[in-house]
């Protein structure tokens, strides 16, 4: 399987006064193209730092992605460190000329050298076309590995991915086809789910790995599958996807990779009923869900206490979070009043020490409980 690394070059991202979400795009893109990320760095703009990151990025794959350091200013070292990496020169691209050119008439601006700079770059360098900017792309076949070299601009860099460099990958490689299938679960533990389902995990073949993602108070299981044949694969994971399913079903809220409060929303938008919350404990996380999903504020009632919904006419929820009560537990009351049923569910809730997660666990589990019962309607 082939192997790839990306490197992003920049002060501004390791004084953190920007986000590198140029890497988190790029990984999940590479992957789902059939190649797998071992090596992911983020230098400074410096000759010495940049140098030190090819030699560790080239030794350890063979496809090389960097992101930034493109631009015409002195602090953009990507193109001559690169020129000088590969014992080459620079010299002006007629067509990355053109464009530029073409591109700043457009926007009623004149070419000064400085900006004629970006279109040099060295000879070995295939251009790869930025539509959308001035900064083009290079892409490097030295020594039987692959580097490409694209602007920092994310906007940018996403157009020339899609443009340019993923259709001379596929062409230039023979890839693996790498699928994905999903389990998102909430108030399990990991080490429970794990136990449930050893005796299932050891009967996976060696192209599927199950990776365990906890975090927030949902595990999210994520099977996956790497092979040649796209469609063998598919079945397989189906296989292993149906027997994995009833040892853990009980927990599941989705088999897509979402969030609890998109699953409810998804259910609760066919018939959109009143929310009425009670809500004495999650500090307002249950109510920034809810609206984060989509759910408009005017089908949203806040009140003081349960009781305030008692005479609200059908079709309604009510979600009651208590504080905590003596014997340490927390009660979460959900009611559901719709198409002429009523649907009642009670949970006591072990608080988690920490606030912050016991507030959030809360929200969650007001949510499941909200998705069952829409899903028995």
């Amino acid at each position: 399987m082939h192997k790839a690394s990306i490197l992003t070059i920049g002060d501004e991202i390791l004084l953190g006064q920007i986000q590198d979400t140029n890497s988190t795009w790029l990984s999940q893109t590479i992957s789902d193209l059939g190649v797998e990320v071992v090596v992911k760095l983020t230098v400074a703009d410096s000759r010495e730092a940049i140098l030190d990151a090819l030699h560790i990025c080239l030794e350890r794959s063979d496809i090389l992605i960097i992101t930034g350091g493109l631009g015409p200013t002195k602090d953009d070292l990507t193109k001559p460190i690169l020129a000088e990496w590969f014992d080459d020169t620079l010299e002006i691209r007629k067509e990355a000329l053109e464009h530029i050119e073409s591109l700043l008439q457009k926007r009623g601006r004149i070419t000064n050298e400085l900006i004629r700079k970006q279109a040099e770059l060295p000879t070995k360098a295939e251009y790869l076309h930025n539509a959308v900017g001035t900064a083009p792309g290079m892409w490097f076949f030295e020594k039987g590995k692959i580097t490409i070299a694209l602007p920092g601009v994310p906007y940018e860099m996403k157009q020339l991915v899609q443009d340019q460099a993923i259709p001379r990958l596929q062409k230039a490689l023979v890839l693996d086809s790498i699928q994905h299938r999903f389990f998102r679960t909430i108030g399990v533990p990991e080490t429970f789910l794990a136990h449930a389902i050893n005796a299932w995990e050891q009967t996976l073949p060696t192209n599927l790995k199950l990776a365990y993602l906890p975090g927030g108070g949902q595990v999210k299981l994520r099977l996956t599958g790497k092979g040649k044949d796209a469609q063998q694969l598919k079945k397989l994971l189906e296989t292993y996807s149906n027997t994995l399913m009833p040892l853990i079903q009980a927990h599941v809220y989705s088999t897509e990779d979402v969030g609890i409060e998109t699953v409810f929303f998804q259910l609760w938008s066919i018939d959109r009923p009143d929310i009425y919350l009670s809500d004495r404990s999650t500090n307002g996380r249950l109510l920034q869900l809810l609206v984060s999903a989509g759910i408009p504020v005017e089908k949203l009632k806040l009140t003081t206490n349960s009781n305030e919904a008692e005479n609200v006419s059908v079709p309604c929820f009510k979600f009651d979070i208590g504080e905590i009560e003596s014997g340490e537990s927390q009660r979460i009351t959900v009611k559901l009043m719709l198409h002429n049923k009523i649907l009642q569910e009670t949970i006591d809730h072990r608080p988690f020490p920490k606030i912050e997660i016991n507030q959030n666990m809360l929200s969650l589990l007001t949510l499941n409980i909200a998705r069952r019962q829409l899903m028995s309607i």
